[in-house]
């Protein structure tokens, strides 16, 4: 039966898929609904849905054998927590396509509905560092240029946190990173699909997105102008060398910095083979970017990505398997590892060894 979001119960069991805006469902029927289900709803203003009350049985003939198997679909462990949030990124995935279609047609950036459909997503991935752990190992599947500005936008609100932003200024931090290449919409679609690729004598062109995106979001309300002047700065670099103003290091905001940070995380996986993500990938943005990216942004973000795989797997070049264990703050991507064996290894003092592929234990 139909009946307001507010007077279900956890327990209550959905009888029809839940949509918003996407064609695939955000709550499946037959889920048994929790707490994080609720707030799920609730982001989404989802005011009504089909449940079948928590303890009442679909017909007089339910035997234990279905009971038991509706059991066995209730989300009770992290995983289903975790596919819970994969249906919200790709809800939010889908709503960056729909924005962005009505931005090539002229339509104004819209910051209140934009808001509405980004915040469930990345409030959540601030508060799961499990699934955003998984989401980081997992990001050389995502080929769309809507899912790159989604996860640009998650990343720049995990770098915002962790570099110790107060919290209105990290979601500020992550709808910026979500929106750096809005301006990409007045580029010719062909060249929206190659950013990575851009033939020389289109790359001037490819640069004025940066200026588009800046003009698109100048004096829409609510986004701070210093995040709107780090949208500007994201292809900066310290030395100068960036664009679209050649800014050098001291001229760049620290909100510029963290999204130069995250913007090149993402264009190194953009380059990456799925082999070594992400900790190989590190080690040679930090060498190629040395003297490019602030040194003290991207020493946090290295510290911050690879503090999240503490207590993974780790499958090592030398054909060894062991537990990441301990992180140093300044090689963290030569972290110690607790071998199959139990001997503790560090990956300090063996330089010509590397991680080959991190997973969940």
């Amino acid at each position: 039966m139909l009946v307001k979001t507010d007077k279900c119960r956890p327990g209550d069991v959905l009888r029809r898929d839940v949509f918003s805006k996407s064609d695939k469902p955000l709550i499946k029927a037959g889920t048994v609904l929790k707490d994080i289900h609720f707030a799920v709803l609730h982001a989404f203003l989802i005011d009504r849905i089909d449940v079948r009350p928590a303890g009442k049985k679909k017909n007089t003939d339910q035997t234990s054998g279905q009971n038991a198997r509706l059991a066995a679909d209730a989300p009770s462990s992290a995983k289903t927590a975790n596919s819970l949030l994969d249906a919200v990124f790709a809800q939010a995935v889908s709503s960056y396509r729909f924005f962005f279609k009505q931005w090539q047609s002229g339509e104004p950036v819209n910051i209140g509905l934009f808001r509405k459909d980004m915040m469930p997503l990345l409030k959540r991935s601030l508060a799961d560092p499990v699934w955003f752990a998984g989401f980081l190992l997992h990001l050389t599947s995502l080929r769309s240029f809507e899912a790159r500005c989604v996860a640009m936008g998650l990343v720049s609100g995990f770098l915002g946190k962790k570099a110790g932003l107060d919290p209105g200024n990290v979601y500020q931090m992550g709808l910026a990173g979500m929106l750096a290449d809005c301006g990409m919409a007045k580029l010719p679609p062909s060249l929206v699909r190659r950013a990575n690729d851009v033939p020389g004598q289109a790359h001037a062109l490819y640069e004025r997105h940066v200026l588009d995106s800046y003009n698109m979001l100048k004096g829409v309300p609510t986004l701070r102008e210093s995040l709107i002047l780090a949208v500007i700065q994201h292809h900066e670099r310290e030395d100068g060398s960036g664009y679209p103003l050649h800014l050098r290091g001291e001229r760049i905001n620290i909100y510029g910095k963290i999204l130069a940070v995250c913007d090149s995380f993402i264009s190194e996986k953009d380059k990456a083979g799925a082999a070594g993500w992400p900790v190989r990938h590190l080690d040679h943005l930090a060498r190629c970017a040395y003297g490019r990216l602030s040194g003290y942004v991207f020493a946090k973000f290295c510290y911050a990505v690879m503090t999240l795989f503490i207590g993974m797997n780790a499958r090592l070049s030398n054909h060894q398997h062991g537990e990441i264990t301990f992180v140093p703050d300044h090689q963290p991507t030569r972290p110690m590892i607790r071998l199959d064996n139990q001997m503790i290894f560090s990956l300090s003092d063996h330089r010509e060894i590397t991680i080959e592929q991190i997973d969940f234990k």
